[in-house]
């Protein structure tokens, strides 16, 4: 018999008198079923993954999605709604280092670099543990919806670093978006691989600016956020020491992590979002075997986490997947003994204590969960989950696909 959640018997132990202390509610859905509709709507069903990423590249107000996949070129796929009975996602465009040949890709984020109201998207590369030099790409998206690697132009391949996360951020308040460049470290050849902060040259270029963000501190995850709501965007960041909470301090980035009341935590993610519509955002970690849900007291600094356990914990994703107003919490599970292990969703009852775990999630899924995304691809009112199962492929281990998880009506009646 499987327990998902230790809390039950919590409640348990409360009632009859043994234990009794603040016990979050979450209890099973019975009427919502979840339904991967990745293969009808056009995704691949065996491809490496690592990052991705929804944007509506076109302007046609359809969210369409960009894969990175390790070790093989990006693919762009097109939201197909607009054309009507067609409805679902047509591959649109490859990415392929030409320049280079150079296939290690890792996290992306989409950015109108040069503001022509052209989405283009910017990749990290890997250097194979830093034994060699690397290309990062930066996509510049042209007239006519093509795409043309122009990272060197821009000055942002950065040669020595092992990449990871790249994010787009706002430095000076001009029109022009700027770039933070997360990567891993160390190289195992010595050279330097501090993560890196560029400032946007008018749409033309980036130059590098020094703003305590250029160290050797590695970035399994970032994202760019206003944490304080003083008009300046901020960096929240795990990296190899812990989370930090980079706030915007004059000419400078300084952790406070510690004194916004986040314990010194290691989470392999992170991620920031409004969970109980107050306007101020949670934060949510993933590690140490739970995720877990730091509620924010409304003035930027944060409470005693709420959790629920893991097995192995992967990606993070967040958003209204029931239609209710609230957003919920996908959690993306990897592997275990090449065993690929259930993903949990968590319907949010509102009150960031009060949480849905949503029975029947897709079991045995080939590959190895990774990364994962919420978009509303067919304007139901009620996001999808993109979730990519390619990660770290071994001997034995195929990649599995990129699913496309639904709680609406969507292909029923194909």
């Amino acid at each position: 018999m499987r327990i998902r959640s230790p809390f039950a018997l919590l409640a348990a132990l409360c009632v009859a008198g043994l234990v009794c202390s603040a016990v979050p509610s979450v209890s099973a859905a019975t009427t919502l079923t979840v339904r991967d509709v990745g293969a009808l709507a056009g995704f691949q069903t065996s491809t490496p993954s690592w990052d991705v990423q929804p944007g509506d590249f076109n302007g046609d107000g359809w969210t369409d999605v960009f894969f990175s996949h390790h070790g093989q070129p990006g693919e762009l796929y097109r939201n197909r709604h607009p054309d009507g009975s067609s409805a679902g996602f047509t591959l649109f465009a490859t990415f392929k280092d030409r320049r280079h040949h150079w296939h290690d890709r890792h996290g992306c984020a989409w950015g109108d670099v040069n503001q022509d109201e052209r989405p283009d998207i910017v990749c990290m590369k890997g250097a194979k543990q830093g034994t060699v030099k690397k290309w990062n790409e930066l996509w510049i998206q042209q007239p006519d919806r093509t795409f043309r690697d122009r990272a060197h132009d821009y000055g942002v391949e950065d040669v020595w670093g092992r990449g990871r996360h790249p994010s787009f951020i706002d430095i000076n308040h001009d029109r022009w978006p700027d770039l933070f460049l997360g990567n891993d470290m160390p190289r195992l050849d010595g050279n330097p691989t501090p993560n890196r902060t560029f400032v946007n040259e008018g749409g033309t270029t980036y130059s590098q600016v020094f703003m305590g963000l250029t160290k050797e501190m590695g970035a399994h995850c970032v994202q760019t956020v206003d944490l304080n709501h003083d008009g300046w965007d901020d960096l929240v960041l795990c990296a190899n020491t812990g989370l930090q909470l980079l706030i915007r301090a004059g000419d400078r980035f300084v952790d406070r992590r510690a004194d916004l009341g986040i314990p010194a935590i290691r989470p392999t993610r992170a991620l920031v979002a409004d969970l109980d519509g107050d306007g101020w955002e949670e934060i949510l970690t993933m590690g140490g075997g739970s995720v877990r849900i730091y509620p924010n007291d409304g003035s930027g600094s944060f409470g005693d986490a709420w959790s629920h356990p893991l097995t192995a914990g992967r990606g993070l994703a967040v958003g209204d997947v029931d239609g209710s107003g609230s957003p919920d919490v996908l959690a993306v599970q990897g592997c275990v003994d090449s065993i690929n292990q259930t993903d949990v969703l968590l319907l949010n009852g509102g009150d960031l204590t009060s949480w849905t775990d949503m029975p029947n999630m897709p079991a045995d899924v080939p590959g190895c969960g990774d990364a994962a995304a919420a978009l509303d691809f067919d304007h139901d009112g009620m996001d999808d989950l993109v979730i990519q199962n390619g990660a770290y492929v071994r001997a034995g281990v195929l990649p599995g696909p990129d699913q496309l998880l639904t709680l609406g009506s969507w292909g029923l009646g194909a």
